[in-house]
């Protein structure tokens, strides 16, 4: 068939800029092999070549996939699921898997709204999140660091520090909210981002975190837009609050990490009155969080001499791959590491370890006055860099014997633990650690444990063992699938599939075609079917006209003729050598004239239309299209 192409100048539909593009792709495609290879969103970013990485960041790639938006209508593309991710007390966060390209479009709105946004909180307050757009910081490490440093530079100006914490911070903020924010702020003078774009970026937020803000593993942008933007107005109206309505402090300073804010003080009176001070900070700090759906958790909050300041940061550090402390760990710490799995080891006979005690075991090991690290940087050098202490034969054996009792002890710290295991490199120690996997599978007792024991081990094996893939498949389906599409081999191998490539090709640069089908898959992912499918068909007539441009074109149109394709009759000639193509089009049509959504009628609301046939109804649209694409 002969066909045209459509010439016109395109809009990112997303807002994505090359530019913040190619920088986004670099700052994660300089991480270190050894980080990417720590947790699960990065790691498919270790099996792309060189090659891969250079045309993910092309301009020829951004222009056919990114800036069009094109990259929706791929499966792999807009995976979504769960993912495992532990707080420090063992419980699970509510966190969010995505796609490697769908976190790069994340990373990138983020950098793009980072840059236009200008923050409203008083310049005397601090506040850091995880990562740096400013210095393209892919990693929390720096930035923590330099929290924790500025902490312990001002407890020797101030008596007192104040320590809040706001509960489940990330699954109550409001997306809504936070776009409202982001209109107000940055299309204050111009227009930055347009009506469609803030509606866009409300959606992805909402689609890669399942209906609610994504919490999304070394996510700089979920922790930008959390806590630069959402909690922007929340400090302004604190510190107004501190300056103006409390007297007793001499001076005072707020710093924040993410959804930790200490506040530093500074007074002459009796404390008693510094502790009505502090009542009332946690009043009113409580009282502006409930404005923007958030509650402040009492049971973290306290107001202490900032001598002891230290304490209280050890409990909020994170777990992360550290290079380069070595320095005296290994003289000062010698034997230390047998002596903690000694006492894990007793502690499991007695049936008294839980996250706590393990926790405090730790802390007795591997804590010392004469380095600058926490105990918990000393056992990550352990677990992740030291490549002879879990080499020797008394602390294999040891490790052996706490797998033969049971397992169940590294459900206290399923990633370390496990790596642990793998770092004896025993096959003993590794095979009765999988044979007691293999079995609670068998037994019917896998739960999200087992799961996250799993992961970390496939990520240390390169996920080359194919059993426990299996037992992955079964258990956690939509897991298994990242595995397959993106941990495997390089996910660049799914943006060849000649059926997606040909109907890209036939939309080409029809942008507000990707807008339609990004709602239906939104609204799809949410169970809104009667949205969904209403997107659905206005995406159908829409391609059915770019099609008919391309493939049939009439000499005298310059363009596709959209208005025409809303007319059934001619859809049904255009498809009319499908077989079975008018009954589809008859029931589509139908549906899309009862749709409240589509048609005044709004008939289909007392109609008893099932789920089950919107469904069948956009599947059927479906087969048309790639029938059709087969045939041209």
């Amino acid at each position: 068939m002969a066909c045209l192409v459509l010439k016109l100048e395109v809009v990112p539909l997303f807002g994505i800029t090359y530019e913040i593009w190619a920088d986004i792709c670099e700052m994660y495609f300089s991480v270190k092999l050894g980080s990417l290879k720590s947790n699960l969103q990065w790691f498919p970013f270790t099996k792309i070549s060189n090659e891969d990485r250079e045309k993910i960041k092309s301009k020829e790639f951004y222009d056919a996939y990114i800036k069009t938006g094109s990259f929706v209508l791929l499966p792999s593309v807009m995976f979504q699921s769960e993912n495992f991710i532990q707080k420090s007390d063992g419980s699970f966060r509510d966190a969010s898997l995505i796609s490697p390209i769908l976190y790069l479009v994340l990373q990138s709105i983020g950098k793009e709204i980072h840059d236009q946004y200008v923050m409203q909180r008083p310049n005397v307050i601090s506040a850091y999140y995880a990562g740096n757009y400013g210095f393209m910081r892919a990693k929390y490490k720096q930035d923590y660091d330099a929290f924790f440093k500025e902490l312990n530079y001002c407890s020797d100006e101030y008596q007192y520090f104040i320590k809040t914490d706001i509960t489940n911070f990330f699954a109550n903020i409001s997306i809504d909210r936070l776009i409202t924010q982001i209109d107000r702020i940055c299309n204050s003078d111009k227009i930055v981002f347009t009506q469609t774009q803030l509606q866009l970026f409300k959606e992805l937020l909402k689609y890669c975190g399942d209906g609610k803000f994504p919490l999304i593993e070394n996510s700089v942008a979920s922790s930008y837009l959390a806590t630069v933007i959402y909690l922007d107005e929340v400090d302004s109206k604190l510190y107004k609050y501190i300056s103006e309505k409390l007297s007793v402090f001499s001076s005072f300073h707020m710093v924040r990490y993410v959804d930790d804010l200490y506040i530093l003080i500074s007074s002459d009176h009796p404390i008693n009155k510094i502790h009505a001070a502090y009542n009332e900070i946690r009043n009113e700090y409580s009282s502006i969080l409930k404005e923007y759906g958030l509650a402040l958790n009492t049971k973290k909050c306290c107001m202490k001499k900032t001598k002891e300041i230290n304490d209280e940061l050890k409990k909020s550090l994170y777990d992360e791959y550290v290079n380069g402390i070595k320095h005296n760990i290994e003289e000062l710490y010698k034997g230390e590491l047998l002596k903690f799995l000694k006492d894990l080891s007793a502690e499991l006979t007695n049936d008294s370890i839980d996250v706590e005690k393990y926790n405090e075991l730790i802390e007795k090991y591997f804590s010392s006055d004469d380095i600058e690290f926490t105990a918990n940087e000393v056992f990550n050098y352990y677990i992740y860099e030291n490549k002879t202490e879990l080499q020797i034969s008394s602390v294999k054996t040891e490790i052996i014997n706490l797998i033969k009792k049971s397992i169940s002890f590294i459900y206290l710290d399923p990633k370390r633990l496990t790596i642990m295991i793998m770092k004896t490199k025993s096959d003993r120690a590794i095979k009765d650690f999988l044979r007691q996997l293999f079995n609670r599978n068998r037994a019917g007792k896998w739960n999200s444990y087992d799961t996250t024991i799993a992961i970390a081990y496939l990520i240390q094996s390169k996920f080359q063992y194919i059993d426990l893939l299996e037992v992955l498949s079964k258990q956690q389906p939509d897991l298994n699938k990242y595995c397959l599409y993106n941990c495997e081999n390089s996910f660049l191998a799914f943006f060849e599939n000649k059926s997606k490539c040909k109907l890209r090709k036939a939309i080409d640069k029809d942008y507000r075609a990707y807008y339609l089908y990004f709602m239906y898959l939104s609204e799809k992912k949410r169970e809104n079917y009667l949205v969904a499918f209403a997107y659905f068909k206005s995406f159908f007539d829409r391609i059915t006209a770019d099609l008919a441009f391309k493939y049939k074109p009439n000499k005298r149109e310059k363009r596709p003729n959209y208005n025409n394709f809303y007319q059934k009759n001619k859809i049904k000639k255009f498809y009319s050598k499908i077989d079975g193509s008018e009954e589809i089009i008859e029931k589509a049509h139908k549906l899309r004239n009862t749709n409240p959504l589509a048609h005044s009628s709004a008939e289909l609301l007392s109609n008893e239309n099932s789920t089950k046939e919107l469904k069948q109804c956009i599947d059927n649209l479906s087969l048309l299209i790639n029938k059709y694409l087969e045939m041209s």
